[in-house]
């Protein structure tokens, strides 16, 4: 575990304030008349090395606490937390990892532990406690009060310490890391209080009866405490399984629908991390409540199974009939989980996430905060992803561009909190999504690279570029489609589609997509000209050439980072040739199997341009003006 800075700083105060304590109580103990503290710092080594690990966090319990106690009521504060330190230190040389961190979490454990008992202890004796080691005979009435103090107090600051260093390092609440790893410790200490009242009363001072009476107790409690935690431990990991397969289902339930709609593949994982990460954020605690999110951003989308593939991925604006069956998909996706008893919240989030703050969304129009927290969450971060990727009916927006649209349907269609929040954390969970994804290459050349036998596979949805383009679509509208439907076959970070303009014999950049689109978009070659000139004039498609070649004119002078070049040619209007070219930034990025590829794309865009050929009046020229 990496500690953060603010848990550093934790670490060293309390590693350095319980050193004077040690310090201190170490001289006390030499100066004092008789070796008994020597006795019980010896039982503390025993102790120390009977521990048990708790569930579900890293660290250690151990049954010594009646023996702390016990010193307490006997010596004073000053023995105990020698006992305590040594406790812990043979605890640390038996159970930690010799690790870089073995030092400090040693150091950290022995002084937590003897601030933890030096404290109250001091506070049992300015209540009325008093040590039987300086001549005071103990009653249960009078021990009762300053017992209690004294077994609160340690427990509060022994499970305290280590709740602290946790939430700083995994930045939680404080409250929440205890009330879901110590909250049933006290029982333990409790316990052990009582024990150690027992013993101090019946049997005031350190013999072999005293010692005796400890070892007892504390071999029934460890068996006690051993057994108990191994039923928690086993109750978890049966918890844990059954969640577990619940998310599995789930991630594959939403994986098959994110396939389905191919113009938003990655959506829903986004969505997901953006949703959990704000609600944090948010103050949202409780552990069901984040999985009913988790699981609800993951299946926000499930009703679009229900949707037809052409309204999904239609590149033009939905008529009125498309998009209330495109709304539908929320209620639908409400429906069909519904016979799924999930053990958290996720349905609401479904049915929800397209109502409005003002009350003008749907299904329901519900109004303000009756609108679910987790659906208002999902509605703002669903949307910011759908404005930030790339759609067939436009291109993605800068994150300020979308953050701007988040600002203005402020207490129209987003909750302002929300928005204000996602708005303040967005740095932070961008940084989450890229440790969600710790094997994503850094480069989009990487992610798209593909082996020759993944790039011969058949391109879906290619084909029916000319039936899209004969129900309305536009040609550069269809090229941008054709080239969001290659991005998992070739490995490309920039595309352009060169068609002959009617005026002149150059070509124009009708459709540029991706880093650097804005150079490609200065280039008007000549026919020879460049890459894709010379490819439109020959009919022959070239295989990693240098993609600079096609920056002429106004982009001659631009350097752009990219290294190879894809280029196959295509027939536009009146049988003239244009290029489909694809830019990537690694040498030799493709193979022949690629052009290939490039080569199927490239007829079906032939084809396209046939449709508004055939269309078109009588001796009028479909080129680009």
């Amino acid at each position: 575990m990496t500690l953060t800075t603010p848990a550093r700083v934790f670490v060293a105060t309390v590693i350095g304030a319980g050193t004077a304590i040690l310090m201190a109580s170490l001289r006390t103990m030499i100066l004092s008349p008789g070796v008994s503290w020597v006795v019980l710092m010896a039982l503390g080594i025993v102790t120390g090395t009977c521990m048990m690990k708790l569930p579900r966090i890293e660290t250690r319990f151990s049954l010594s606490d009646a023996l702390v106690f016990t010193s307490v009521l006997l010596l004073g504060p000053e023995c105990a937390a020698i006992v305590a330190a040594v406790d812990a230190l043979a605890a640390s040389l038996r159970f930690n990892n010799r690790d870089n961190l073995f030092a400090s979490r040693t150091m950290f454990n022995m002084t937590a532990a003897a601030i933890s008992i030096w404290l109250p202890g001091h506070a049992f004796l300015a209540i009325g406690g008093s040590a039987v080691g300086a001549g005071a005979a103990l009653g249960l009435r009078e021990l009762t009060v300053p017992l209690l103090v004294l077994v609160a107090g340690y427990s509060l600051l022994n499970t305290g310490a280590i709740a602290v260093v946790i939430a700083l390092t995994s930045r939680a609440r404080v409250s929440q890391v205890w009330r879901e790893n110590f909250a049933w410790v006290w029982v333990a200490h409790a316990w052990s209080g009582l024990v150690a009242g027992a013993i101090a009363i019946y049997v005031p001072y350190v013999n072999g009866y005293s010692l005796f009476s400890i070892l007892v107790v504390g071999a029934v409690g460890y068996a006690t405490v051993r057994l108990y935690l191994g039923k928690v431990e086993e109750s978890t990991g049966r918890l844990g399984k059954l969640n577990d397969l619940y998310l599995a289902t789930i991630k594959a339930l939403a994986m098959a629908i994110d396939a389905k709609d191919q113009v938003t593949h990655g959506h829903i994982r986004r969505v997901q991390v953006y949703a959990v990460g704000l609600a944090k954020a948010l103050g949202v605690s409780d552990e069901l409540t984040l999985k009913g999110i988790e699981a609800g951003a993951l299946l926000h989308d499930t009703g679009k199974i229900a949707v037809p593939e052409h309204i999904l991925n239609k590149p033009g604006k939905l008529n009125a009939q498309e998009y209330e069956r495109m709304k539908s998909h929320v209620t639908i996706g409400a429906d069909i989980l519904s016979g799924i008893d999930f053990p958290y919240p996720v349905i609401p989030l479904v049915r929800h996430h397209h109502e409005n703050w003002d009350g003008t969304g749907y299904p329901d129009r519900l109004v303000g905060e009756g609108i679910p927290l987790g659906a208002r969450i999902l509605s703002v971060v669903d949307c910011f992803d759908a404005l930030t990727s790339d759609r067939p009916y436009r291109r993605a927006l800068s994150t300020e561009a979308a953050l701007d649209i988040l600002r203005e349907r402020c207490g129209t269609m987003y909750d302002p909190a929300v928005v204000q929040k996602f708005i303040e954390i967005y740095p932070q969970l961008t940084a989450l999504l890229a440790e969600d994804e710790p094997h994503a290459p850094s480069e989009p050349v990487e992610a798209a690279a593909s082996t020759d036998a993944a790039a011969s596979a058949p391109v879906a949805g290619v084909e029916d570029l000319a039936h899209l383009v004969a129900s309305g679509l536009k040609l550069d509208e269809a090229a941008f489609v054709l080239i969001k439907r290659l991005e998992a076959h070739l490995p490309f970070v920039t595309a352009a589609v060169y068609a002959p303009r009617a005026a002149d014999d150059r070509l124009a950049p009708v459709m540029v997509t991706g880093p650097h689109a804005d150079e490609f978009r200065q280039s008007h070659l000549r026919l020879n000209e460049g890459l894709s000139g010379w490819v439109a004039a020959h009919g022959q498609f070239m295989v990693n050439a240098n993609p600079a070649l096609d920056l002429i004119g106004p982009a001659g002078s631009v350097s752009v980072p990219l290294s190879s070049a894809l280029v196959v040619p295509f027939v536009a209007a009146a049988g003239s040739r244009g290029a489909l070219a694809f830019y990537a930034a690694a040498p030799d990025a493709f193979t022949l199997d690629h052009a290939q590829v490039a080569t199927a794309a490239a007829a079906a865009l032939s084809r396209a341009y046939r449709v508004v050929t055939s269309a078109a009046p009588s001796g009028a020229r479909t080129q680009v003006a």
